[in-house]
């Protein structure tokens, strides 16, 4: 194994973060600030999650057998909130993509990443390493993502469209995860 491996394996854990990424500036249309903060927590998620499980090892076995419904019961109340919003006619004066909202998203997307964390041991890299760049390429990939999803929004005018979108997206990633749980 090498670090084109390493890499592989970062883009592929960071697509569902990459994908909720696209649909928070769709949605959302975030600040700069926002959109780094959102960039930096699916990141440190990624990062942290397969070294956890790399480092609890066998011990949560037990708990990868549920992954699949975490990631659904988690992705699926995003979407869910997600569409509510989109669907609300008049802004209201709570701002429901804030911090809670970002950290509960990148949790949501970094199941995946602690199950990959029993792999690790596998790659030349010590643990740190492997969480960096797995971390680093999530940052990377989501801060282009949202970025160009918001700047391309602002065009438009209705985004409680994007909301819409955004949040049957999630649903459907939220679905593909289930489906993965028969599979």
């Amino acid at each position: 194994m090498d670090i084109f491996t390493l890499i592989c394996l970062s883009l592929s854990l960071s697509a569902d973060a990459f994908v909720t990424a696209v649909c928070d500036g769709m949605a959302y249309r975030p600040k700069i600030v926002k959109r780094l903060a959102v960039a930096l927590s699916f990141g440190i998620a990624q990062g942290l999650m397969p070294v956890c499980g790399a480092l609890l090892g066998e011990e949560v076995l037990k708990l990868l057998d549920a992954q699949e419904y975490i990631a659904f019961a988690a992705l699926f109340v995003v979407g869910v909130l997600m569409l509510i919003d989109g669907f609300q006619k008049t802004q209201s004066s709570k701002k429901p993509f804030g911090a809670a909202m970002i950290g509960f998203q990148a949790i949501a997307t970094s199941v995946d990443a602690f199950a990959c964390g029993l792999t690790l041991s596998t790659l030349p890299f010590p643990l740190w390493v492997d969480g960096l760049t797995i971390g680093g390429v999530t940052a990377t990939v989501c801060a282009i993502g949202i970025c160009f999803a918001a700047s391309i929004c602002k065009r438009f005018s209705h985004p409680e469209r994007f909301k819409l979108i955004g949040g049957c997206i999630l649903i459907a990633l939220a679905l593909k995860n289930l489906v993965g749980c028969f599979i």
